[in-house]
């Protein structure tokens, strides 16, 4: 089976702080057959993702994706090479989607504060029921129930904002090593989870890089 993050943000996400290449060699010095990455309303991260890996002879599999801001909370749609607009409903996000030929994904439903729907719509494709930033896991078990109870395939993602959380989460998908039938079997609920908590001392290197970022930016808009 191939192992896959399928929960990944790069520096061009708002509150990613890792470059794409520095990404992608991470998740092949760890072992993953491949990642999406899924940076905030864009795509642009993981079409670049898509030729880094190649440039870099890193054997490794790219999905494009990309986290999208609904009205009711994030959609995360892989296979696309297109951006979606923001701001629609979920209902009107996902038709777009598909219409594109993208697979949705429900990130972290029921994850408070994280933006998440709090419900999953009518025809996705499938729930992401393990997050691993989490710090008691209550909302991991409710989206994999609610999943279960509508035999809904199901994902698991790191929601990596810096190289060293990649593989936090990892979704094993019984498929051909090609995107398209990567996404055929994520479809078909051909996947097995496996995950841990990210560890605290991560969320700390996250936040320095933040605030760094943050400084930075500061400073540099100064006269």
């Amino acid at each position: 089976m191939l192992k896959f993050d399928l929960h990944v943000h790069s520096c061009r996400s708002h509150d990613g702080y890792d470059s794409v290449d520095k990404i992608l060699i991470r998740a092949k010095e760890i072992g993953l057959d491949g990642i999406a990455i899924t940076d905030h309303d864009s795509i642009q991260g993981g079409l670049v993702g898509v030729q880094v890996s190649k440039e870099l002879d890193l054997d490794l599999i790219v999905i494009p994706g990309e986290e999208i801001s609904t009205t009711r909370g994030h959609l995360i749609v892989l296979g696309i090479t297109d951006d979606i607009p923001t701001g629609m409903s979920p209902e009107i996000t996902i038709n777009m989607a598909k219409d594109l030929g993208g697979t949705v994904i429900v990130p972290h439903p029921f994850h408070p504060f994280r933006h998440e729907l709090g419900y999953i719509p009518e025809d996705i494709d499938a729930v992401e029921i393990y997050n691993s930033r989490f710090i008691i896991g209550y909302s991991n078990w409710k989206a994999r129930k609610l999943a279960l109870s509508r035999n809904l395939p199901m994902v698991a993602g790191s929601d990596a904002h810096i190289a060293d959380m990649v593989g936090c989460a990892i979704t094993k998908i019984d498929s051909a090593p090609s995107v398209d039938k990567i996404l055929q079997a994520i479809r078909a609920g051909d996947t097995h989870i496996e995950g841990k908590r990210t560890p605290l001392r991560l969320f700390a290197k996250q936040t320095l890089k933040s605030n760094f970022h943050h400084m930075r930016r500061f400073l540099l808009e100064q006269p």
